[in-house]
């Protein structure tokens, strides 16, 4: 598969154009809002290999303002980096256009999409207004803490200001030609009724892929196939030759700093680099690990805007996709992620190596699953390692190319059943003790990091403090508190946090405290 990243655009959309030798056509594949996007990433990529088996190009992109891409409070945004994709493919070649939208992605195909495109609307919401009723109802119910902040509201996945949410809610479809659109439904549900009573296809897929965690979501392959198939059916046949499409390889941003995309290891890993201008051989390098199943943005991108900071202080930073995510690796139908594997740490070593990086210039910087691999990193004697919102401390990871049992799939309700009359019926005393044999606990965790000179910052909201207490987190506190020798651990704890870093107080203040400890490795210049 031939596939190009960079940018396009002003403000910069962050591109990846799939191009065949010839194209017969180009699809746009609008990317979802929120987390709807962070769960669907995989499957389009699938669906763009799929495509370009056919001969037909297509682009994924990252909307201003979101993502990897330029910063854009524009409330048009997303409509207009959706045309702007389009553009792109028109420079690699392809005239015939398809936007397809899954899920808020396709009021956005539906926004972009003129009378002369393809569109296919799949798992579409009724309307703008309609998608944000339901994700204000669930952004209530998963971030605890205070959602409106300045007058910033906060979704799953997702910062909206006034004129933003505005935009969104005015986002509706319109009636269409039949001949030039599919829409696709969840098992017994129906289409948008503003597209004019078009008749649907039901396909399943969606519930398991959008209304599941990152590590439990599964790829609708049978939907991925069916959008395949209509394209197929309705683009030209004669081809074109292809050429490349016209994108920036690198990202010049108004702070003087820049950003370039970087493949590392022997599994050509894909990342986005971040560094100043002129940086400097000695600068300390940062690579960051998301959490769960998720690529390298982050909660609501808080990885994007922690990345940008660190480098205006005058860091290289790095954020990676591990195998089986984001851009990384070949995507397979019913893959499994590899989390809490050691898979995942021998892919941490490997991108350290290739950066060229000595320890005492290191910084690990991880989320929940990438809180525990930051930790596993004590032969690589990082200067400093700070876990955000760990939860796990298990010592011993999955073999090589496996994955845990936890990422297997979602728990069956026999599995809840038991873990419902353990919780009531054994002592939490008992609990904690079987939890720590299995896991660790923290005092083992940390200790390997500890010996090997590394500063372990924990940063925890009180959902995860309470875990970090109950695997004796308080004991390696008192026994590795912060002094005169090199080790140590230290826990700051955020009381209006949340674990996934959805809440703005929580991601305020895990990008303040990362910026001073890394500080701390940037070199004094005379």
């Amino acid at each position: 598969m031939t596939t190009t990243h960079g940018w396009s655009g002003s403000p910069a959309s962050r591109v990846a154009v799939q191009t065949p030798p010839s194209v017969r056509a180009g699809v746009v594949i609008c990317t979802p809002l929120g987390q709807e996007g962070v769960l669907a990433y995989r499957t389009f990529r699938l669906l763009a290999d799929r495509l370009e088996a056919r001969g037909v190009a297509s682009v994924r992109y990252d909307p201003s303002g979101r993502g990897d891409s330029e910063d854009d409070a524009d409330p048009d945004a997303p409509v207009r980096s959706a045309r702007n994709a389009a553009a792109v493919l028109r420079t690699a070649g392809a005239e015939r256009i398809v936007f397809v939208g899954l899920a808020s992605g396709a009021l956005i195909a539906s926004a972009a999409a003129t009378e002369g495109d393809g569109l296919v609307l799949w798992d579409a919401p009724e309307s703008g207004r309609a998608w944000l009723r339901r994700q204000r109802a669930l952004a209530t119910l998963t971030i605890e803490a205070t959602r409106v902040v300045d007058g910033v509201e906060t979704l799953v996945g997702i910062d909206l200001d006034p004129a933003q949410a505005a935009a969104v809610a005015a986002l509706v479809h319109v009636e269409r030609d039949p001949r030039s659109t599919l829409v696709l439904v969840r098992p017994g549900a129906r289409g948008p009724r503003a597209v004019g009573g078009l008749p649907v296809v039901e396909v399943p897929g969606s519930a398991e892929l959008l209304d599941e965690m990152s590590i439990h979501a599964r790829m609708p392959v049978q939907a991925v196939d069916t959008v395949v198939a209509w394209v197929d059916e309705h683009v030209p046949t004669a081809t074109i030759a292809s050429g490349p499409p016209r994108v920036d390889a690198v990202l010049d941003l108004d702070s003087g700093i820049s950003e370039h995309v970087v493949h590392l290891g022997p599994e050509s890993l894909f990342a986005v680099e971040t560094v100043p201008a002129g940086a400097p051989d000695d600068a300390p390098v940062v690579v960051l690990h998301t959490g769960g199943a998720e690529h390298r943005v982050g909660g609501n991108d808080y990885q994007v805007a922690l990345a940008r900071a660190l480098a205006e202080d005058g860091a290289r930073v790095v954020r990676v996709d591990r195998r089986g995510t984001g851009e990384s690796t070949t995507v397979s139908a019913g893959e499994h992620n590899h989390l809490f594997a050691q898979t995942w740490v021998d892919d941490q070593d490997a991108v350290v190596s290739a950066l060229g990086v000595d320890g005492d210039r290191l910084a690990l910087v991880g989320m929940c699953a990438g809180a525990w691999l930051a930790g596993r990193s004590a032969a690589l004697s990082p200067r400093l390692v700070v876990e955000i919102s760990p939860n796990d401390f298990r010592r011993r990871p999955a073999a090589p190319g496996g994955h845990s049992a936890a990422a297997a799939g979602s728990p069956s309700s026999t599995r809840l059943r038991i873990r419902s009359w353990y919780d009531r019926v054994v002592p939490q005393v008992v609990r904690a003790h079987v939890e720590r044999s299995r896991t660790g606990g923290v005092l083992q965790h940390v200790r390997p990091l500890v010996a090997a000179g590394t500063e372990v910052v924990v940063i925890a909201a009180p959902v995860d403090v309470a875990t970090f207490e109950r695997l004796g987190g308080r004991a390696a506190l008192e026994r590795y508190a912060p002094g005169p020798h090199p080790g140590s651990v230290s826990l700051v704890p955020v009381p209006d946090g949340d674990h996934a870093l959805f809440s703005p107080g929580m991601r305020r203040a895990v990008v303040s405290e990362v910026r001073s400890r890394v500080a701390a490795l940037v070199p004094e210049r005379v």
